[in-house]
């Protein structure tokens, strides 16, 4: 009796199974979005030291069975304790679930200077990114208060849409 019970549960569980392994084709997604926005990058830092940041972006983001997203921007980032310790940057990233970019800094402290990249890598959905960073020093090594390692929350309000907005009035 058990072993009829167990045997039934079990083709039963792998027909719901197969059932629910439909093909995409089968009914097509309607629910495409695409949208391209100029954005106010706003974000945080934390590594050993904490850092905001603040910039300009131009994003473009949407969902086509699968979310994604891809922004340039130009901003800066100030250390929270120590602040003229500024660092313009331009950077992008790209996201879709998990999310990699990477920024290029110059910063300064009026005295001295440090050229850095910065690759990152996370998770990210359209506006919104969570990555780790590492801050690679090309020049002078030796300026005190910038992170090797760095965790970065980034959110970008958006300011305008662009053409091409699924939700821009023509």
């Amino acid at each position: 009796m058990f072993r009829t019970l167990l045997v039934l549960a079990t083709v039963v569980f792998f027909v719901c199974e197969a059932k629910a392994q439909t093909v995409d084709s089968l009914r097509p997604y309607r629910h495409n979005t695409h949208h391209r926005e100029i954005t106010l990058l706003i974000g945080y830092d934390q590594g050993r030291y904490g850092n905001a940041e603040v910039g300009l972006a131009a994003n473009i983001f949407g969902t086509a069975h699968h979310p994604y997203a891809m922004a340039a921007f130009i901003g800066g980032e100030v250390r929270v304790d120590r602040t003229t310790l500024i660092g313009p940057k331009v950077g992008i990233w790209l996201a879709g679930g998990v999310a990699m970019g990477a920024q290029a800094i110059y910063y300064t402290d009026g005295h001295e200077r440090s050229f850095v990249l910065r690759p990152e890598y996370g998770f990210g959905f359209h506006k919104f990114k969570v990555t780790y960073g590492y801050n690679f020093r090309i020049t002078n090594k030796d300026l005190q208060g910038i992170n090797s390692h760095l965790l970065n929350l980034t959110y970008c309000f958006r300011l305008a849409r662009l053409k091409g907005d699924d939700d821009r009035k023509q």
